[in-house]
Formats: structure tokens, C-alpha cells, sequence
């Protein structure tokens, strides 16, 4: 059996390939616009000048490979880019809003809506039952908290989030000026996130 690849003739893009009985039934497998080489080419190959040849490493998850140019390019726009790197600064400003902080007791808290409301809930049914202190089941572990420090944990959340969202907001105007590709690969958007561990006073 012979192997064959059946390829674009104007871009050398294989497209199948496969085998037959002789070479005549591998010429008789190209149908119009296209051409064959008698021989077994890879997907990740193009035949240029009869010979398949290795297409170059992928730059980058962007890229797609020209045909017409035999090179990969970048289609997006400075916009493109710009609406990617704001939506990860957004993703890791939730991952960071939400991850917990550890207070300068050492206490740890989660940082996530639901907790922010639970200790919401906790002020206001203790202060309505006259409850000085309570048992606070924190993200390290049991703590004794009165309920004016249970206040300050609050506060040192509520700090900590709107800290998150301010960071946000100066990477994003930040990322609005950017005007070139070399400017968008370079910018880093893991710099300027409030710290979440023995940075935050609650009293």
C-alpha cells in the first residue's frame, strides 16, 4: 500500500491523507483547488515545494496559523487585548476579594459574600439579644470575639473588599492607555492587590 496527503495547492494545508494500492489511485485522490504528495505528512506539517515541512511552534494560545503567509499571527485587536487583560484583573480581584484575610490577632476570615453577611447577621441578632461576646467559628478555628471586635472584623473585611475593588479600578484605567502589543505582553496584573495577612486592624 502507498501512502498519500492530499494538501491545498495554494497553501500547502494538508488536509487528509490516507492510502491506496498504487500511485495512481494516490494522484486520483485531489479534487479541484487541490494537489497530492505521494508520501504521509502530519496535520502539524505543510508541503511546500513538494516536500512537507514542520510548521513553526505556536507563539501563543492567540495565535492562528496563516496559510497564506506559512506563519502564526496574532488576530486581535488592541481592544481584544485590552477587554482580555481587564476581564483577568476582574477574575483576580474576585480571587482575592473572596480568599480571606488574616487579621493582626492572627485570626483568619473568609472574605466571600455569604460570610460577610453571616457576620452582618451575628452583630445584629447579638446587639438585639443583649449578647456581649460570641463563639465566632473563624476560617482558623475557634475565637472568643466581643462583639465590638466581631465590629472590627467587619470593618477590616469591608476594608479589605473596597481596597480590592480600588486596585480594580486603577488597573483598568491603567490598561485603557495601553497602545501598543508590546504594552499589553508586559503589563502585570498581579501588582498593587492590598496584602490579605496581618495587614488589617480591626480595632
Amino acid at each position: 500500500m502507498i501512502d498519500f496527503t492530499v494538501y491545498r495547492t495554494a497553501t500547502g494545508e494538508v488536509v487528509r491523507s490516507g492510502y491506496v494500492g498504487s500511485e495512481d489511485e494516490c494522484l486520483s485522490q485531489a479534487f479541484e483547488g487541490e494537489s497530492v504528495y505521494v508520501g504521509k505528512a502530519r496535520f502539524d506539517q505543510y508541503i511546500a515545494d513538494g516536500t512537507p515541512v514542520d510548521m513553526p511552534p505556536k507563539p501563543g494560545e492567540h495565535h492562528v496559523f496563516d496559510w497564506a503567509q506559512r506563519a502564526w499571527l496574532d488576530p486581535r485587536t488592541m481592544e481584544d487585548r485590552r477587554r482580555s487583560l481587564r476581564e483577568r484583573v476582574t477574575e483576580h480581584r474576585w480571587e482575592i476579594e473572596t480568599g480571606g484575610i488574616t487579621l493582626q490577632n492572627g485570626v483568619r476570615v473568609l472574605t466571600g459574600k455569604p460570610d460577610q453577611d453571616r457576620i452582618t447577621a451575628v452583630i445584629v441578632n447579638a446587639d438585639i439579644a443583649g449578647i456581649d461576646a460570641v463563639d465566632f467559628k473563624a476560617d482558623s478555628g475557634w475565637a472568643r470575639l466581643t462583639l465590638d471586635e466581631l465590629r472590627g472584623v467587619a470593618r477590616a473585611i469591608g476594608l479589605h473588599v473596597q481596597a480590592c475593588f480600588s486596585a480594580e479600578r486603577t488597573h483598568h484605567a491603567a490598561i485603557d492607555q495601553l497602545r501598543t502589543e508590546a504594552e499589553t505582553e508586559a503589563y502585570d496584573i498581579s501588582a498593587g492587590w492590598p496584602l490579605t495577612h496581618n495587614s488589617i486592624e480591626t480595632q
